[in-house]
């Protein structure tokens, strides 16, 4: 009976002894510096693929600025129809009917 008492007075010193030497190692349980080192780590991702993206956008919208300007210029363009004599539109059909055979 007394090796049983024996048995649980040391398992209880152990158990104080690995409590004691936990808390005074300097790490705590969380791991707290282990976290925020992750965070700032995923926060820089996040920050940097939403750089990038406002890139592209700025890019996209360049893009049609310039294709919406082109249009405008297109659409402001008028063509005038050039005046042919009778006999310069029958020279042209002949040699271009003859190109094709």
């Amino acid at each position: 009976m007394f090796s049983k008492i024996k048995k649980y007075v040391i398992g209880f010193f152990v158990l104080c002894g690995g409590i004691l030497f936990a808390f005074l190692s300097g790490k705590s349980a969380g791991r707290k510096d282990e976290k925020v080192k992750g965070l700032k780590k995923q926060s820089k991702k996040v920050s940097d693929i939403l750089k990038d993206k406002e890139k592209s956008q700025k890019a996209i919208k360049k893009s049609l600025k310039s294709k919406k300007k082109a249009l405008e210029d297109i659409k402001k363009k008028k063509y005038k129809k050039k005046k042919v004599a009778k006999k310069e539109a029958e020279d042209f059909l002949k040699n271009f009917s003859k190109e094709k055979k």
